[in-house]
């Protein structure tokens, strides 16, 4: 059998993924996105642009459009990009849509992936299985939080995971994920409990490894935003 091949790529070079390509968001798009599937939303539609979210909202019922900009809630939108905030929220039935500044990014660019999957530590397992079953020759990783100042780094230690998973390897212990994620710069953003856009107890959300049983497939519509939904792992 031939080796999976594998490769990371930024934003920068998200277009150039091929074959299935896994966008990650570990801090915080795609931890969100699980989080609000269990908490009994619908479907989520990514989109890249704050308008086009809106607009979105504007022809969508029973929707609530939620996001960020650099991290910070976005005026006219339902929900910030935080699972902790998701609990004060009645999501039973809803459609979100959500516009981030990495993950949701990441979906839009991977223009050429054949095939297209979302993922976060929450659904690391899952996900891993469910690329497996898909026997690929191609496993390209998009770490949306790679910046030019070194930040993603939790992005790419999510991707050597799924990577060691899919190939059956042993992975590090939760406590030195833990560790590592924390200790990252974006991780580092989340040490004020009484911060309503950098809440302490996303990292603890985040840091749940494996909390869900399924993983996140991802669509391109017509209309330009990519469809979220659960898949089985």
């Amino acid at each position: 059998m031939t080796p999976i091949q594998f490769k990371i790529y930024s934003l920068e070079t998200a277009a150039e993924a091929r074959g299935t390509v896994v966008v990650i968001d570990v801090l915080r798009a795609f931890t969100t996105a699980a989080y609000a599937f269990s908490f009994g939303a619908k479907e989520i539609r990514c989109v890249s642009a704050v308008d086009e979210a809106l607009t979105l909202k504007s022809a969508t019922g029973n929707s609530l459009v939620m996001g960020e900009i650099d991290g910070y809630a976005i005026p006219g939108f339902d929900l910030n990009n935080s699972p902790t905030r998701l609990l004060e929220a009645d999501l039973s039935g809803k459609t979100l849509i959500q516009r981030t500044t990495a993950g949701t990014q990441g979906l839009t660019l991977a223009r050429n992936a054949e095939r297209l999957i979302a993922a976060s530590l929450v659904t690391a397992s899952a996900t891993a299985r469910y690329i497996r079953s898909l026997s690929p020759q191609t496993v390209h990783f998009i770490a949306t939080g790679i910046t030019s100042d070194g930040r993603g780094d939790e992005d790419v230690c999510c991707a050597e995971i799924l990577r060691a998973k899919i190939c059956g390897e042993a992975v590090p212990s939760r406590e030195k994920i833990s560790e590592r994620i924390r200790a990252s710069k974006n991780g580092l953003r989340f040490t004020d409990p009484d911060s309503p856009d950098f809440p302490a107890s996303d990292l603890d959300f985040a840091l749940a490894i494996d909390r869900f049983d399924f993983c996140l497939l991802a669509e391109r519509e017509k209309d330009g935003s990519v469809q979220l939904s659960v898949g089985k792992g």
